[in-house]
């Protein structure tokens, strides 16, 4: 996965995402799995991403969504 931008490096490290930030996150995941967003988050949401760490580390952000 490419590096993540400063300002949401630190979000992450302080424990402060904002929702924006969040499918942010998500969206360069998904990229690192060479997916699209949406279809990213239908994957997570029935638990078929890849069981990798990015997979794993998708589902949890997902589940985390407003």
């Amino acid at each position: 996965m490419a590096p993540l931008p400063t300002e949401l490096q630190k979000a992450i490290e302080q424990g402060e995402l904002t929702q924006p930030q969040l499918r942010e996150l998500i969206r360069l995941e998904a990229e690192a799995l060479g997916l699209p967003y949406e279809r990213a988050l239908e994957l997570a949401r029935a638990h078929k991403l890849p069981r990798n760490y990015i997979g794993a580390d998708l589902e949890l952000l997902v589940d985390l969504l407003a």
